[in-house]
């Protein structure tokens, strides 16, 4: 593992601008970033090319790379699991004009998830809208060089995608090269049905898009170190893989909004010192 790979993210900045998140990366000793696509930060109706390409340039003038896209897709009306097509098309379309962005932005990674699915629906119905519509976004990513991370969601969102055994199904189901999953810490220790290292086991390292790093109680989204994860053994568990790929910071926590760099410098801390005691 290499420091490179820890990416610093705007979450917890929201009551900051974007730019005071880019200062405090390239000064808390960040290399890259994954960028969470929401208002206030960056609402992507409110941007045309012009102003993607002028963000591009602001992260990299504070010498970072953006190294996953994520569109806000937990609050905002977003879900390929729901009933109305209507609804289905909207967020298929919603996603491709991020994907759009992603590539504007010089990025090759973005996050997505099968979204919002209510439990009075049959669920193999919700999987079927699912897996039609996130192929039709797929196609959108291979056109355009795009690797997409499905993250599972707990059962208080869904119960289309929370395990590794049902994110294989539907990798397996839509068949493309540029659908891959996601491992969160804390989702899988929340949903307490696969461990880390069994949740990559299933759905296999080449299969591994993206890492949600952080620590949790299990829950809370927390800055490393302040939680109860053993995050020692999921580093481990990536290193014995040779993942290469980013390591998102995720950090959640109301906690932290008043002073966002403490977590980012905590965690990177953390971080450097697990790769000294490696060696």
């Amino acid at each position: 593992m290499q420091a490179s790979q820890l990416c610093a993210a705007n979450y917890h900045y929201k009551r900051y601008t974007l730019e005071a998140f880019l200062a405090a990366a390239e000064r808390l000793g960040y290399q890259s970033i994954e960028l969470w696509a929401s208002g206030p930060h960056l609402h992507l109706e409110d941007y045309d090319g012009a102003r993607l390409d002028a963000l591009a340039r602001s992260i990299r003038a504070h010498g970072l790379t953006l190294r996953c896209f994520t569109p806000e897709q937990c609050v905002y009306a977003i879900s390929v699991s729901h009933p109305d097509k209507v609804y289905r098309d909207r967020t298929v379309d919603f996603f491709n004009r991020h994907i759009e962005a992603s590539v504007r932005l010089g990025c090759d990674r973005m996050v997505v998830s099968t979204g919002f699915a209510y439990l009075d629906v049959d669920a193999e119905d919700a999987f079927g809208w699912c897996a039609e519509a996130m192929a039709r976004i797929a196609r959108k990513a291979e056109a355009e060089g795009v690797t997409l991370a499905v993250e599972p969601f707990t059962k208080y969102t869904t119960h289309i995608c929370n395990q590794a055994s049902q994110l294989v199904r539907l990798l397996q189901t839509v068949n493309s090269s540029r659908l891959k999953g996601l491992a969160d810490t804390d989702v899988i220790a929340t949903t307490a049905v696969d461990t880390f290292s069994s949740f990559i086991d299933v759905i296999g390292a080449e299969n591994l898009g993206h890492v949600h790093f952080v620590d949790g109680h299990p829950g809370g989204h927390l800055a490393l170190g302040d939680g109860a994860l053993d995050l020692e053994t999921a580093l481990s568990k990536l290193e014995a893989v040779r993942y290469d790929g980013p390591l998102g910071l995720e950090i959640l926590d109301r906690s932290y909004v008043f002073e966002p760099d403490r977590p980012l410098r905590q965690s990177m801390d953390w971080f450097l010192a697990h790769l000294e005691k490696k060696g």
